[in-house]
């Protein structure tokens, strides 16, 4: 069964799908919402289909402000989700995350249309950090919402477009830096996770043949539960859970841990920053508990929280590779130079030239410039998540108006 929303305003109609049961052709309804601007809903069996559509309508009856654009004026933005921008209801908030590069105070506008009618919102003098990895604790959790974000936009693009090398290969790094399981890298909760740039490439390349080999299916229960699990990815409003502790022995053993923007895995009894490359990358070791532990602990923000999973931790700070050995090794004396700037972005999510403005025109596209390309020289990357500010001063502008 399928339904079919429009809503009347203008030339191009945007379209939300409702796919009730496992007799649906996904491939048919996400391709119509994505080409105009809505959502497809799955109503899996079991779940009432009268509520969800009541609770779907509830949500879109009062637009505020429509056909959204946001321009960061001489901010060089990329990987901008979602895009495009959803329209703005009543009781509802649109949360925005994506790079940038430098940083510095911009103006920012919102621009949309309320009953047709265009309205310019100015937001002036916001500061864009130059580094706001090393903000509060919600900003820790931003480059894991934005990689859930863009995982879910590429499991989209697999599944309308087919597999190829280069989305598959983004797809593998971005779950292994940040924790986050999918199809293709499912069995990373059971099994050591691979570290290191040719490690990655062998995984992304199983992937790619994986998927080549596996017969694509557009209907029932797999299709279903893949396109539902997809856009929810691509429409998160925070970073998923970790992966539940697999077995060992005879209690669960927990293999990965977020710790604000890095995610470490559990291998031979160390801890070890996703980030870190053993292939490229000689650590410095750092006795237990010595004098040069405590002052690196203190060095950068997130350290100590790192340093807390164990006696033996790899983690990347102040643009190196630092490993924590136990108090049975012995170490030489360690210089650490305190107040840099920690590579949660540089070494451990290198960037190469940033394109243009991504809004209001520009579409996504896995064209761009590899993320995890090795820079020469480190570019300095900031987050940024407009969160309830926007809406909530849009929302108290319009009304105003009013």
């Amino acid at each position: 069964m399928i339904g079919l929303f429009q809503i009347s305003r203008r030339l191009l109609l945007p379209l939300f799908a409702f796919g009730v049961g496992y007799d649906v052709d996904t491939n048919l309804l996400d391709t119509l919402t994505q080409d105009h601007h809505g959502l497809s809903t799955y109503v899996q069996p079991g779940q009432k289909l009268d509520e969800v559509i009541s609770a779907f309508y509830e949500s879109i009856s009062t637009p505020v402000l429509t056909d959204l654009s946001l321009d960061f004026g001489e901010l060089s933005t990329y990987d901008i989700y979602p895009n495009p921008l959803p329209d703005l209801f009543s009781g509802s908030q649109v949360v925005v995350v994506g790079r940038y590069h430098q940083g510095g105070s911009q103006t920012v506008i919102l621009k949309g249309n309320v009953n047709s009618a265009p309205q310019v919102l100015s937001f002036p003098a916001q500061d864009f950090s130059a580094d706001s990895r090393t903000g509060s604790d919600t900003l820790a959790s931003l480059p894991r919402l934005w990689a859930t974000r863009k995982v879910g936009y590429l499991l989209n693009k697999i599944r309308l477009q087919g597999p190829d090398q280069e989305t598959i290969d983004q797809l593998v790094k971005l779950s292994i830096r940040y924790g986050i399981v999918t199809p293709y890298t499912s069995y990373l909760v059971t099994e050591p996770m691979p570290l290191g740039l040719e490690n990655q490439q062998r995984v992304a390349q199983d992937a790619y043949n994986q998927a080549l080999a596996t017969p694509q299916s557009f209907s029932g229960k797999s299709a279903v539960d893949q396109a539902a699990g997809a856009g929810a990815m691509s429409q998160a409003q925070q970073a998923p859970a970790i992966p539940a502790p697999v077995s060992g022995g005879s209690a669960a053993v927990q293999t990965v841990q977020v710790i604000g923007p890095r995610t470490f895995v559990l291998s031979s009894d160390t801890w070890i920053d996703t980030a870190y490359d053993p292939q490229t990358m000689q650590p410095v070791k750092v006795a237990f508990l010595s004098a040069e532990y405590f002052k690196l602990a203190e060095s950068g923000p997130g350290l100590a929280a790192a340093f807390a999973l164990g006696d033996q931790v790899i983690v990347l700070a102040n643009g190196k590779a630092y490993q924590v050995v136990n108090d049975d090794t012995t170490v030489s004396p360690t210089v650490i130079s305190p107040g840099l700037p920690t590579a949660v972005g540089s070494t451990e999510i290198p960037v190469g030239p940033a394109p243009g403005p991504v809004f209001p025109s520009t579409p996504v596209s896995t064209a761009q410039p590899d993320p995890f390309a090795q820079p020469a020289p480190w570019t300095p990357l900031a987050w940024t998540g407009l969160l309830v500010a926007v809406a909530a001063a849009a929302i108290l502008t319009l009304r105003r108006r009013k």
